[in-house]
């Protein structure tokens, strides 16, 4: 009796949107079993004089206009206590948005309209304060306001430690450099871990993130020491002078690929700062990008819905989808690339990926998808295998051979589990 009991329990989860953290397996971020590509907008509403960030009616309106560009992730922007012009308007009114609960209902709503928000401190922005970093942003994550806001949406919510932070080829010694970003950033990790934040982590380049290579170089080291092994890498792509050719995004990005680790860009943009603001052009730049990291099936997400110093970087003059600008337009509509193309490239209506988009080709087979002791996989390619937590832990790999394959699972407990073959997911139970 208690073991079906236990069985039917667990067929509940296998059946349901149970509550789960996002997982991360290899270039994939994972929701609910499925593969998802991010591809959305960057959106630093906190910015706008014109949204009052205590009221729905406000909030709502915009953050709706926002998400009629069909992106299926939004980057916010946020701020320390004390440190955003509405505090020194007003002291206490960032920190009295996260206490009083009106950040929690605002990544709700954001997540009510099918998309994933990615909630980044803007302090430290092209800094190298390493004092900051630790002193002021990390306990800013681990405070009980914020812990409680994370764990409230682990279901999908990402969190990007610190925009742009730290310097490696800025600083003459990049060995060292490297080293000590390495360090701090594993520090982060284990303190936030050890605080129960279960959530993805991302993690921008160094340089305002415009460093992809020697984040590459450090990538793999940061990632092991996750004891849940749910990184994300970010690049910037303000690489007029980083990566100017073609050869050289495509060195770049083969280097991302090559890594077997989770990447994102978190800015595009039409423009990039030079000696003013968005003074370098790069509207022939972004598109050839763009093109290449549906290729390579890269996320992305454009900067900036609204709210920016130069216009022309800006995707709507006002915050309302009606009033997009050609960038905008170009962001949202462009057929092979635009967050609304049906060419593969833009946002699939059920927000993860087709079965084409994941090289449905390569038809696997799993068998029983219920079961005591052991499963069984038939694949006609050499492959591997991970197990995954309904939560995004990895418990178990393997590889696997051509024909069929034997999965023992005796070091599982009886439960619902996300089986990864490849590039597809299964749901499947041990009873």
């Amino acid at each position: 009796m208690k073991k079906i009991i236990y069985l039917l329990f667990f067929l509940m989860i296998y059946n349901s949107g149970f509550s789960q953290t996002l997982g991360v397996s290899g270039k994939y971020i994972i929701k609910n079993g499925n593969n998802i590509i991010l591809r959305g907008i960057n959106y630093p509403f906190i910015d706008d004089g014109n949204i009052n960030l205590i009221s729905p009616a406000s909030y709502q309106f915009y953050l709706n206009e926002a998400s009629k560009t069909g992106a299926n992730t939004m980057r916010i922007s946020w701020y320390l206590p004390g440190t955003h012009w509405r505090d020194i308007q007003t002291p206490g009114t960032v920190q009295g948005y996260v206490n009083n609960g009106h950040l929690s209902n605002i990544l709700t709503y954001i997540e009510s309209k099918n998309m994933i928000p990615i909630l980044e401190i803007h302090n430290g922005t092209c800094g190298n304060d390493w004092n900051l970093f630790n002193n002021s942003i990390i306990p800013f994550w681990k405070s009980s306001q914020m812990l409680s806001i994370i764990n409230a949406h682990q279901g999908s919510l990402i969190i990007n430690l610190a925009n742009e932070f730290g310097y490696v080829r800025w600083t003459g010694n990049t060995t060292a450099a490297m080293t000590t970003f390495k360090t701090n950033y594993k520090n982060a990790i284990t303190q936030l871990r050890d605080a129960g934040i279960n959530v993805p982590i991302m993690i921008d380049a160094p340089d305002c993130g415009t460093s992809s290579s020697e984040l590459v170089s450090m990538a793999q080291e940061i990632f092991n020491h996750d004891p849940l092994h749910k990184i994300i890498f970010s690049a910037h792509a303000y690489w007029s002078d980083y990566a100017p050719t073609n050869t050289n995004i495509e060195t770049k990005l083969t280097e991302m690929t090559n890594s077997g680790l989770c990447w994102f860009f978190g800015e595009i943009a039409k423009n990039q700062d030079g000696n003013s603001c968005g003074s370098i052009d790069l509207s022939s730049y972004y598109p050839v990008l763009l093109t290449k990291l549906c290729q390579r099936q890269i996320g992305w997400a454009a900067w900036t819905y609204d709210q920016d110093c130069s216009a022309a970087r800006e995707m709507t003059t006002n915050g309302v989808f009606a009033n997009l600008t050609s960038y905008g337009n170009d962001i949202v509509n462009n057929p092979n690339y635009g967050l609304k193309s049906t060419s593969g490239c833009g946002v699939p209506s059920s927000g993860t990926l087709t079965s084409s988009e994941i090289n449905a080709e390569n038809e696997d087979k799993v068998y029983p998808t219920m079961f005591k002791d052991r499963f069984f996989v038939e694949t006609n390619q050499e492959g591997s295998y991970n197990i995954f937590s309904i939560d995004g832990r990895q418990l178990s790999n393997g590889k696997l051979k051509k024909g069929k394959n034997m999965i023992i699972t005796k070091q599982l407990n009886i439960g619902a589990y996300i089986l990864k073959i490849n590039k597809t997911s299964y749901k499947i139970v041990k009873f």
